[in-house]
């Protein structure tokens, strides 16, 4: 029996070397002295800036065929989480329509009425704030051409770009103001809703909240320059692979520790026999 107790006992000191914890590893931040700091730090970014998650589009290229035709326009769509909130998921659907070609007809001639009209809609739009260009309502139609994006993990204050695609060979037309709707989002905190009419009212008003924190800045507002980290996707891609080869090799680390703990284990097993 004691030596049994003792295989446990040595078992236990070459396991427990295997996954270190760190006390930053769960989130817990104190002074070295072991004393807890309770003290609680608002960013000024949250006081000063409204709390939304700022988007732009940007990096417009046409797709074209063997034949030189454009078939499809790639853009890319660069996310701001400036919220003390993290998002855990979200989809966005984006739309543009095409209010150019109306303006410069190809072998034809503009009529009076077609003049006038034109006249009274190119008067320049009014640029609103951030804040105030929330996604429309669910119902409204968002234009000629459309795309969908699926949005990953977002935490506070983090960015991230994603890759999306639109059918159309009219590209100038996502330099346009879009329209957008947010119909799914979640945030990291929002446990699952549950299955009762109160639970869904919960949730209905849960996806309300965080789809509303999305705001979508223009290239005539300061923001689309200024909020934005100056990384391209490209380099987001590179990083996101570097990071991905690291936490490999960790696995990898810890793997080989756990086989050679393991190891060890038999041969003092087999010493005390």
């Amino acid at each position: 029996m004691r030596k049994f107790s003792k295989i446990l006992f040595l078992s236990a000191i070459l396991c427990s070397g295997v996954l270190p914890v760190q006390a930053d590893d769960l989130g817990i931040q104190g002074r070295r002295g072991g004393d807890m700091d309770n003290s609680v730090s608002i960013n000024p970014i949250f006081v000063n800036k409204p709390q939304v998650i700022l988007f732009k589009i940007h990096d417009i290229k046409p797709v074209t065929d063997t034949e030189g035709n454009v078939t499809a326009c790639e853009y890319t769509a660069t996310f701001y989480n400036r919220t003390p909130v993290n998002i855990r998921q979200a989809k966005i659907q984006l739309g543009w329509s095409d209010h150019i070609s109306e303006l410069y007809p190809i072998g034809g001639e503009f009529t009076a009425e077609k003049n006038l009209t034109t006249e009274q809609n190119s008067e320049p739009e009014e640029v609103k704030e951030p804040e105030v260009q929330k996604q429309i309502a669910l119902n409204e139609n968002l234009g000629t051409f459309q795309s969908t994006l699926n949005i990953p993990a977002l935490a506070s204050l983090k960015q991230i770009s994603i890759q999306g695609v639109v059918k159309t060979d009219k590209c100038f037309a996502l330099f346009d103001n879009i329209k957008f709707n947010v119909p799914m989002c979640n945030i990291l905190t929002q446990e699952a809703p549950v299955e009762t009419r109160r639970g869904r009212l919960d949730a209905d008003k849960d996806l309300l909240n965080c789809a509303a924190l999305f705001a979508y800045v223009n290239s005539k507002h300061p923001e689309y320059y200024s909020e934005f980290r100056k990384i391209s996707y490209e380099e987001q891609v590179q990083q996101e692979r570097t990071q991905e080869e690291k936490e490999k090799e960790m696995i990898q680390t810890i793997g080989n520790n756990i086989q050679k703990n393991f190891k060890d284990t038999d041969y003092i097993l087999d010493a005390i026999k």
